[in-house]
């Protein structure tokens, strides 16, 4: 068993990804639930934020299956997002739904955490869904009221993050554990970069960018419900060749927004006023996914504001014949559980999730008023239908089709060799 055990925290200590903006590590604790294979599990926990939550800085519950040889099975499983349950200045109940996969012998359970916060963690637990009953399954030390956490392990912590027991803040009981990063170092990171980090008044809100290289300007617009960062593995090659600006959009990274409907053309005439003020024409753009569906837009309302763009997963409108099923369920499904926990439908999770349901809604036959050169990219195994992909090349003129053996939506993180070679080499190329 301790064998096994230390082999399961090394494979996770190797999975864990550090697609984040910031320093991200977790906290685990294996439990051994071979007997409730296949069952669905509760996991809760009590989390006190000591420091704000943020795009660059946050905490969340995490749960995996893992078989008899300490091999993962299928994702990890996150809350959707840290700010659903977050209270300012108290303790947050947070709450972790999954199931166990039939062929898992343990479920390894814990915290997941990007940044520099500081928190308390307290009363963890761990229920089975067992036909009509709800089975508690013991978890070492959950209320941390023990004076040893040899069962808690890391997993790409920093060394300056400290883990201790502390009574200055407990949910229940005498002690809650205390996740200290008062001295960490946090490098700068695209999308988190203090130094480079500037914020610009555009239509009633506030727009965050960073700018890198030197060269003619490549624009960076991200995907839905995310920041710059996302490009993090396309900086160092583009901004070797071009001056790249990295853009959030509006309510999305460090960008504030306000309570005007949030639709691809607002986001588009974001931009474009944004260029107007950087006082840039002709420039270059990269769109991933929503910031593809932006590019569009912004090429068909303002044509002289683009050079050139290669797009990545983009849409013109959603049904069955542009976007998998299986995406439009799982968002559906996101949206009804966010409705049940009586979210308000002005939280900004809840408007960009509704954004991907009902936007954008672009006549095919309206591509034909972009002028610039552009790359329309998509995965083999895209949530963008190729046939949609197809499309969108045909009706815009001037453009080349690429579609990514054995990739899918995630091909910039995850083929970013292949990606940043085939975007440099559509830029690069001389008009004809």
């Amino acid at each position: 068993m301790s064998k096994l055990y230390f082999k399961l925290l090394t494979l996770l200590l190797l999975v864990t990804s550090a697609n984040s903006y910031a320093q991200f590590y977790e906290i685990y604790q294996a439990v051994n639930i071979e007997s409730y294979q296949g069952k669905k599990f509760t996991f809760e926990g009590k989390i006190y934020y000591k420091d704000p939550i943020a795009n660059d800085s946050w905490l969340v519950l995490a749960a995996r299956s893992v078989d008899a040889n300490g091999k993962l099975i299928k994702n990890a499983l996150y809350n959707e997002n840290a700010g659903d349950y977050h209270k300012k200045d108290d303790w947050s109940s947070y709450v972790l739904n999954g199931k166990i996969d039939k062929n898992a012998k343990f479920l390894a359970i814990g915290v997941a955490i990007a940044g520099p916060g500081n928190y308390y963690l307290d009363d963890f637990k761990l229920f089975i869904e067992d036909g009509k009953n709800r089975i508690e399954i013991p978890i070492h030390n959950s209320d941390f009221e023990g004076d040893s956490l040899l069962n808690w392990k890391t997993m790409t912590m920093d060394k300056n993050t400290s883990l201790s027991l502390s009574q200055e803040t407990v949910f229940s009981g005498k002690q809650a554990l205390f996740i200290d990063n008062s001295k960490l170092t946090v490098a700068p990171t695209l999308g988190s970069n203090a130094e480079l980090g500037k914020y610009m008044d555009v239509n009633g809100i506030k727009l965050y960018y960073e700018v890198y290289g030197k060269g003619e300007p490549l624009l960076l617009i991200h995907g839905n419900n995310s920041s710059m960062g996302s490009f993090n593995k396309q900086l160092e090659a583009l901004s070797k060749k071009y001056r790249v600006i990295g853009l959030d959009s509006r309510g999305q990274g460090k960008s504030t927004s306000d309570g005007t409907k949030i639709t691809y053309e607002l986001m588009a005439e974001d931009v474009n006023t944004f260029l107007e003020k950087l006082q840039l024409k002709n420039v270059n753009i990269l769109g991933w996914s929503d910031g593809g569906n932006i590019a569009v837009v912004l090429g068909m309302q303002h044509p002289d504001k683009i050079n050139k763009m290669a797009i990545m997963g983009t849409v013109l409108y959603n049904n069955d014949s542009s976007v998998t099923s299986e995406t439009n369920k799982l968002i559906r499904k996101q949206v009804k559980e966010m409705e049940s926990k009586g979210i308000s439908e002005t939280n900004m999770d809840y408007r960009l999730k509704m954004l991907l349901l009902t936007e954008p809604n672009i006549n095919p036959d309206a591509l034909q008023k972009i002028q610039a050169p552009t790359l329309v990219m998509a995965g083999q195994y895209d949530v963008v239908k190729e046939k949609h992909t197809k499309l969108i090349a045909e009706k815009i003129p001037h453009s080349k089709l690429i579609i990514f053996k054995g990739g899918d939506h995630e091909a910039p993180t995850k083929m970013p060799e292949l990606f940043n070679e085939t975007v440099l080499t559509f830029f690069d190329q001389k008009a004809q």
